[in-house]
C-alpha cells in the first residue's frame, strides 16, 4: 500500500490546484487520504485532469474540502 501511495504522489497535481496554493497545505492525494485541516475556501478545482482521478476511475471534486471518493459516494 505504501507504494502504491508513493507512486500516486508522484502523478498528484493537487500543488497546482488554485485552491491548494498559498494555503500552507503541504499534503496531497486528498482523494484517497481525505480532507484537508488547512483548505477551507474552493478556489478552482483540478481534480478531473488530474492523473489519479483517471488511475482511480474516481468522478468527484474537491477532494480537499469534501472528503475522498469513497466518502463523497457514501460509502
Amino acid at each position: 500500500m505504501k507504494a502504491k501511495m508513493a507512486e500516486l504522489t508522484k502523478i498528484c497535481i493537487c500543488g497546482k490546484c488554485p485552491s491548494y496554493k498559498g494555503t500552507g497545505e503541504n499534503r496531497l492525494l486528498f482523494c484517497a487520504t481525505g480532507k484537508s485541516g488547512i483548505i477551507k475556501k474552493e478556489k478552482g478545482c483540478v481534480c478531473p485532469a488530474c492523473p489519479v482521478t483517471e488511475k482511480l476511475g474516481l468522478r468527484w471534486i474537491y477532494y480537499c474540502t469534501k472528503g475522498t471518493g469513497k466518502e463523497q459516494a457514501g460509502i
